[in-house]
């Protein structure tokens, strides 16, 4: 039985569709890995997106938001940035690449990092269809030198119980801590550790070793920033006279 040439005209049409379709899906990329921005700095979370040809602006909308609460970090449309719906934690904090925009770059810029910063991002992408893609942000800031003290300082004999205290601080996130004696056994098992935020929310840190004494004893602290893959160390060595009868 012949085909009716209506219905084949209609079902080339519905393949070409098709094919249209598959090839406008707007793909969106951004970094696979965490973003580490230091505190203070500015960072640039990558985004960028596949399309034929060079894109009129007019024609294209560009959003990021925070993932979880989806506030408003950026937008984009018409031509020109839309910031009327920003959150206000970021104002005057972000930008676009203008100049590379049509060529499919939608990376922001976000300046003067803070620790609240730190999340998931996603940026949209819309020309015909859209696409988006979400980034992990994780904020760093390095700690200053840790200082040892002992308590008490004077008086002291072998046998006697002391608490050595490590201090640390301006750092984020929370940092490993590890105590050593002078043979270098690891000590981490007797300590106490708390950390305190300021009000732009970087660490003080503050680790508390019990021990009791023995004769000349040395002790190390060393604090470890995960994410920066940095350590300050300190040390103390203990004199303990032993009285002798003569």
């Amino acid at each position: 039985m012949p085909l009716n040439p209506r219905w084949t005209m209609l079902s080339l049409l519905l393949h070409v569709t098709l094919a249209v379709q598959a090839m406008a899906v707007m793909e969106v990329l951004v970094p696979e890995q965490p973003v580490v921005a230091l505190h203070g700095a500015d960072v640039v979370l990558n985004c960028s997106f596949s399309h034929a040809s060079p894109v009129n602006l007019p024609d294209l909308t560009v959003f990021w938001q925070l993932t979880d609460t989806k506030r408003s970090v950026h937008g984009f449309s018409g031509g020109r940035d839309q910031l009327a719906d920003q959150a206000q934690s970021f104002a005057t904090r972000t930008r676009l690449f203008h100049s590379q925009l049509g060529l499919g770059n939608a990376s922001l810029l976000l300046s003067r990092v803070v620790v609240a910063d730190e999340g998931s991002y996603t940026c949209f992408v819309r020309v015909q269809d859209y696409g988006s893609a979400s980034l992990l942000l994780q904020v760093a800031a390095p700690y200053s030198k840790p200082v040892v003290t002992l308590e008490p300082e004077s008086n002291l004999r072998p046998g006697d119980e002391v608490s050595l205290t490590c201090v640390a601080y301006g750092g984020y996130p929370e940092p490993g801590v590890i105590w050593q004696d002078g043979s270098g056994r690891n000590l981490t098992d007797n300590i106490t550790n708390s950390v305190v935020a300021n009000e732009e929310g970087l660490f003080t840190m503050s680790s508390v070793l019990k021990v009791v004494l023995e004769p000349n004893s040395t002790y190390s602290c060393r604090v470890i920033n995960p994410l920066l893959d940095e350590e300050g160390y300190a040390s103390v060595t203990i004199t303990v006279w032993i009285d002798c009868d003569l």
